[in-house]
């Protein structure tokens, strides 16, 4: 069974769908069963919809120093 550390290095390829299906569908399983791992998508899909949105629409510095402290910071585990 795939654990949440090759999860968080395969999750970029498997948001741009570059994963062979083995690969995905043992993303897809983990996912279901590990609160951890889905949160951790959700937050890099709303981090990646956010840098998709400064890029259509130039932020002042200011406003991108505020979207940065608005993202957690990663815990040690």
């Amino acid at each position: 069974m795939l654990k949440c550390n090759e999860l968080a290095n395969l999750a970029s390829d498997y948001l741009d769908k570059n994963l062979d299906w083995k690969e995905f569908l043992s993303i897809k399983f983990h996912i279901l069963i590990c609160v951890h791992c889905r949160r951790f998508i959700r937050h890099l899909l709303s981090t990646i919809h956010v840098v998709q949105g400064m890029n259509r629409q130039k932020a002042s510095s200011g406003e991108i120093r505020e979207i940065i402290t608005l993202i957690p910071e990663k815990r040690q585990a």
